[in-house]
């Protein structure tokens, strides 16, 4: 029977190729956002580059505010009611990075709550990036793009990855 298929593989193909799905990110609209910069008291400035972009998936964005004080040596980001410590007396200045990104991408999706997209983070550090995505795009580009770290995530509070795909996380 092996026989008879390798003639027929030999004669008639092997069939269609399996083609890798393309990856179906538009990279002309990813935002730079670098992580670090978000840290040294960037939120507010890198979140009012964003705003155009923003008000195209939510008309009335959240108004944000910062607060740095010298005194106590930290930088809080209040948004919606909500304040978001990035760095202080009390934090472990490792995290610093993640607690910035981690709120951004947080303030942001806080404004698309009945919209078909999120802002969607790519890559980490100072390559930080975002890009408004449907749920089914994010879910395409995950399964098309081969290498884990290249990968659209959405940033969580949680050690040691902080939601980066990062190769043999889950």
């Amino acid at each position: 029977m092996a026989q008879i298929r390798a003639l027929l593989k030999k004669i008639f193909g092997s069939g269609p190729e399996q083609v890798p799905p393309e990856d179906p990110l538009d990279y002309e609209k990813v935002v730079h956002l670098d992580a670090e910069n978000l840290a040294e008291q960037g939120i507010k400035a890198a979140y009012d580059d964003l705003l155009q972009q923003l008000q195209h998936y939510s008309p009335n964005p959240l108004d944000v505010t910062e607060e740095v004080s010298s005194d106590a040596g930290s930088y809080t980001v209040i948004a919606a009611g909500n304040r978001y410590e990035i760095w202080g007396a009390t934090f472990d200045s490792d995290d610093d990075w993640a607690r910035a990104a981690v709120a951004f991408f947080q303030i942001v999706n806080a404004n698309l709550g009945q919209s078909s997209h999120k802002f969607y983070a790519l890559y980490g550090g100072n390559d930080l990036s975002g890009l408004f995505l449907t749920n089914e795009q994010c879910l395409l580009a995950q399964k098309a793009i081969k290498n884990p770290s290249s990968r659209p995530y959405m940033p969580v509070m949680e050690p040691p990855h902080y939601g980066f795909p990062a190769q043999g996380s889950t």
